[in-house]
């Protein structure tokens, strides 16, 4: 019975710290911003409602994109994906146009580089995933405009500090049962 009660323990304070942080993704869809129409220069808030700015970019649309025939593309370079606060890493679904080459780079708030990804594409089209790990402020993408994509982009969420008062409270628990089990031994 005890090591029933001490496994329900553990579990609940895992639960807790893994259950209150999520992903947030986006799209770059018409969905999320029914005023992009394709070609149209992004303004920079039109996903404001997701934490994110984007400079630089024009949205699209094009079936050969095969995540979901949209996204921004970069125009001028570099293309700027600002977050309104920082991530605890970042993904991208990238695509660069045959016979182009594009860089995506990740920093943190002091603007230093947390990673890069270099795609040549000199041979066809080349469409990936790539994720970037570390304390995420911004995302830059440079290319020839109109041939480095950025087709979706999944943000990883920051633990709130409740989260991890809830993990040591558990813990803490967990730590006071294990110590009770001892003494009655």
């Amino acid at each position: 019975m005890k090591s029933k009660i001490l496994m329900s323990l553990l579990a609940l304070s895992f639960a807790g710290f893994t259950g209150a942080a999520s992903a947030t993704t986006i799209y770059f869809n018409s969905t999320e911003c029914p005023t992009c129409s394709n070609g149209s220069n992004v303004v920079g808030n039109e996903w404001s409602s997701f934490g994110i700015s984007v400079s630089n970019a024009y949205w699209y649309t094009d079936g050969r994109d095969t995540f979901d025939t949209m996204g921004l593309s970069v125009s001028p370079t570099p293309g700027i994906i600002t977050l309104s606060s920082v991530s605890n890493g970042a993904t991208i679904d990238y695509w660069v146009i045959s016979g182009h080459r594009g860089v995506y780079e990740a920093f943190d708030l002091a603007h230093v580089s947390l990673g890069s990804l270099a795609v040549d594409a000199s041979s066809g089209d080349v469409l990936g995933t790539h994720s970037f790990l570390g304390a995420v402020a911004s995302i830059e993408w440079t290319g020839s405009t109109g041939y480095s994509q950025i087709s979706t982009l999944t943000i990883s969420a920051v633990p709130e500090p409740e989260t991890y008062a809830m993990l040591l409270a558990g813990l803490g628990l967990l730590g006071f049962a294990a110590r009770r089990r001892q003494q009655n031994v």
